[in-house]
């Protein structure tokens, strides 16, 4: 009898503990949301624009004319269109495991996702942040805000594949253009350069602001550069952020070609020219043993 009355008497406090809890979670779970919108707004609304703006009608004239300008316009155009439209299809390609018809037994491999209340396949991971699972999960990506899976895999590295060769390219550009605004090539120019924003806020000014503007595309550079060697190694291996950490590289590797078709798709080639090409991926996201391009896993209702 006294088990009982505790237990009736703990339970409240349970209760509680558990609604305080789910109610933690769910403000992180916002917060994430809320900085991942704001990151991908500042990358759309401000970085991307004032980056091209300032190497067409700013860089680019002073350094070339005629012929030369109009390739380098094209050029920067075609590359930004491509760093837009691959940018937006990360997050409007569905990669969850939403609208599946997914079994009501656990087959073998799969796991029992709690979150979700439901089975999950093989290489899928729950997203706390987007409170779903995701079809082979790479990462959450924090700059669109989305998860970066089976669907969109392919749009999320052409994105990145772009974004390293603008900064690349910016950063081949400015090389030549920024020296005049910092006193020419010595020491204490690189040193501006290399602390750009104590220089801007001890001398504001427009040479101030193309050097802070050079040193930050610099950086992007590198960064890019670090992101494309490592998700590079990835897909040449056909594993996960996930596996790799877990070790489990040799389980779906079967040849580099073979490997960049569960990316980029069967026209991988064509990738790269723009996201609204087609490319079936040669797997469903459900069975890895058997591929399975010609079917969709999406059931048909559900379009």
């Amino acid at each position: 009898m006294s088990i009982l009355k505790r237990c009736l008497v703990l339970s409240p406090c349970l209760s509680d503990r558990i609604a305080t809890n789910t109610i933690k979670n769910t403000s992180v779970r916002e917060l994430a949301r809320l900085l991942s919108g704001l990151c991908r707004g500042l990358i759309l609304t401000v970085s991307k624009p004032t980056t091209c703006l300032l190497q067409v009608f700013v860089v680019i004239p002073q350094l070339l004319d005629g012929p030369l300008y109009i390739l380098h316009f094209l050029v920067g155009t075609f590359i930004v269109l491509n760093i837009s439209a691959n940018f937006l299809a990360i997050f409007y390609v569905d990669t969850s495991t939403q609208g599946l018809v997914l079994p009501s037994t656990v087959p073998q491999g799969w796991h029992v996702c709690a979150p979700c209340e439901a089975v999950a396949p093989p290489r899928s991971r729950h997203c706390n942040t987007c409170n779903v699972c995701i079809l082979k999960k790479e990462h959450h990506c924090v700059f669109t805000g989305y998860c970066i899976g089976l669907s969109n895999h392919r749009f999320f590295y052409v994105f990145l594949i772009y974004m390293w060769f603008a900064t690349l390219y910016c950063t081949f550009l400015n090389s030549f253009f920024i020296w005049p605004y910092v006193g020419g090539f010595n020491s204490w120019a690189l040193v501006r350069l290399i602390l750009p924003g104590i220089w801007l806020l001890l001398e504001p000014g427009l040479d101030t602001l193309y050097a802070f503007l050079f040193s930050i595309n610099c950086i992007g550079c590198l960064f890019m550069s670090v992101l494309i060697y490592y998700y590079t190694g990835l897909l040449l291996s056909n594993i996960t952020t996930n596996e790799n950490n877990r070790k489990q590289a040799a389980k779906y590797d079967h040849g580099r070609d073979h490997n960049i078709k569960v990316t980029l798709g069967e026209r991988w080639y064509l990738t790269w020219i723009f996201p609204s090409i087609s490319s079936p991926i040669i797997y469903d996201g459900l069975d890895w043993s058997v591929q399975s391009y010609n079917r969709s896993v999406r059931p048909k209702d559900s379009k």
